[in-house]
């Protein structure tokens, strides 16, 4: 068998599931799905499978993986893992949202405006505060909780007739210390560069000529929920501040089974097969679906050592189904990041011809 990994604009993006590869002894290929050469390259050998992983950075480069995916999974019919569907919906709040609707599938509001005076006809009757998002932003980057219809005018007068709006410049000041990248930097000048590099890059992507406003939900956590082939992992993002995405704060508990219901229900829906979900858990709506994200972060566990999803009492594990019926099996089922439960369920799909 001879997979292919498709990565993007980052060098390092294939390192996952190379690791994954040589662990199961699988022939692999890393090709750079943003070079020019990228078809020629592609068909220079006879690939089983394609492993994917999406670009959720920079608006350009998102665009491009996602035209170039769909001509390899929808002309040149490849088999790929993740699906296509799950790669466009990645780091695409505006696709999410007409997505979540069109599949009646329970949501906080969410409303798009491309025009700068149906935004105002908007601020002027809505109730305050109401979410901004810009369109691709990972880790509550992007996401601005305006209090004031003063402030929410000023935000769409710097999207329609400004400079854009602008995601934050620099690594996640909730997530990290301060004193650790700077550590980081003084080992390696090369992260260093790389790092201000991606920075520069983010901070110069505006989002101009549209907003996105949604629903602001009341919350004090949000569940992370996962699904990857059949195994299920949920764990709480505890807000700070204001949000709740791009929190370090993080509380595992035994997930309720109607969370692991409605999980399991989306994803089957949609034939989802690596999707996160992030759900609120409202008093009078019941689970709402915030952001649905194909490639999703690991929390480091100091206790354990490794980057896991679930605990119950205390210990690291999945759920699975069986006969309708929920069973936790005790593991370690998030190694390498996830990437090898990803190989072990693409490879399980691509021999039942699943994919």
């Amino acid at each position: 068998m001879l997979v292919g990994i498709l990565r993007n604009e980052d060098p390092r993006s294939s390192v996952n599931w190379e690791i994954a590869c040589k662990k199961n002894s699988i022939n692999y290929r890393v090709i750079n799905l943003t070079s020019s050469m990228w078809i020629e390259e592609l068909l220079s050998d006879r690939y089983d499978l394609l492993l994917l992983r999406p670009s959720g950075s920079i608006s350009r480069y998102k665009s491009l993986y996602d035209e170039r995916i769909y001509i390899i999974s929808n002309v040149l019919n490849y088999k790929i893992f993740p699906s296509y569907q799950e790669c466009i919906l990645y780091e695409n709040k505006k696709l999410i949202s007409y997505f979540l609707k069109a599949k009646d599938i329970p949501h906080p509001k969410t409303y798009v405006f491309y025009t700068y005076d149906e935004a105002r006809q908007f601020l002027e009757k809505t109730n305050y505060p109401i979410v901004a998002k810009t369109n691709i932003g990972a880790a509550g980057s992007g996401v601005k909780i305006i209090k004031e219809k003063g402030k929410a005018y000023r935000y769409i007068k710097k999207a329609f007739k400004g400079v854009g709006i602008r995601r934050r410049f620099g690594p996640n000041r909730v997530i990290g210390k301060p004193s650790r990248w700077l550590a980081k930097a003084l080992k390696s000048p090369y992260y260093l560069k790389n790092k201000l590099i991606e920075y520069i890059d983010r901070h110069k992507d505006s989002q101009y000529g549209y907003v996105i406003f949604q629903e602001y939900i009341a919350h004090s956590f949000e569940w992370r929920a996962t699904k990857i082939g059949e195994s299920y992992f949920a764990f709480k993002k505890i807000k700070y501040k204001d949000k709740a995405s791009g929190s370090k704060y993080t509380e595992f508990v035994n997930p309720p089974k109607p969370l692991l219901e409605f999980v399991k229900y989306i994803c089957e829906m949609n034939k989802f097969q690596s999707m996160a979900i992030d759900i609120f858990e409202g008093k009078n709506s019941g689970y709402l679906v915030n952001e649905l994200q194909t490639i999703f972060g690991h929390i480091p566990d100091k206790k354990y050592g490794t980057f896991h999803r679930l605990e119950v009492n205390g210990i690291p594990g999945r759920y699975i189904n069986k006969d309708g019926k929920w069973i936790f099996e005790e593991g370690d089922f998030n190694t390498n990041q996830s990437y090898d439960l990803r190989l072990e369920t693409a490879i399980d799909l691509y021999e039942k011809s699943k994919l």
